[in-house]
């Protein structure tokens, strides 16, 4: 069941997981958590936390700005082309979901949406989560499972790290 990208801002300004790898809920309270996330990102958000509980373990810890952590979702999501991964990994929810936000969270920074923030703050919670879901499932020996973690995390270093002219080029600032 597509959905349209009018509908994907409007489920995104009501804090409603959009992708189809979610199970439906019946009612609004028992898809939120008490801090207004989706339950899987409140839940996805304390697995990192028990993960990486010192924040400077934290993937975007280091980078300078807002719009460094931005370049690196940019890059990731630029690199990761469906086409360019051959096998399941192509059809994978989670890889999926992640996309998805990363392209309405661009959009919303090239837009300067009230929503960017959020959308961005999933978007963090998906991609640092992706390398350990990756490293932990049945996609570990995966090929495309593996250059996908690579991915994640060169664009991650080079976003935080890219040279201040090549940057300012990148967002023309």
């Amino acid at each position: 069941m597509a959905k349209t990208k009018e509908e994907l801002r409007e489920a995104r300004k009501q804090k409603l997981p959009t992708a189809t790898t979610f199970s439906p809920r019946d009612s609004q309270s028992e898809l939120c958590s008490p801090l207004g996330l989706p339950k899987e990102f409140a839940q996805m958000e304390q697995k990192l936390q028990e993960t990486y509980p010192k924040e400077e373990d934290r993937m975007f810890y280091y980078h300078s700005s807002e719009d460094r952590i931005v370049l690196s979702h940019a890059m990731f999501w630029t690199m990761t082309q469906l086409q360019f991964f051959k096998s399941k990994m192509r059809k994978e929810k989670f890889f999926l979901l992640l996309r998805q936000y990363e392209e309405e969270m661009l959009d919303a920074f090239l837009q300067e949406d009230d929503y960017f923030p959020e959308l961005l703050h999933y978007c963090n919670i998906l991609y640092e989560m992706l390398p350990i879901i990756l490293g932990a499932s049945h996609l570990r020996a995966n090929k495309d499972a593996r250059k996908l973690a690579a991915i994640t995390v060169v664009a991650a270093g080079h976003g935080g790290d890219m040279d201040e002219e090549l940057y300012n080029g990148c967002f023309g600032g």
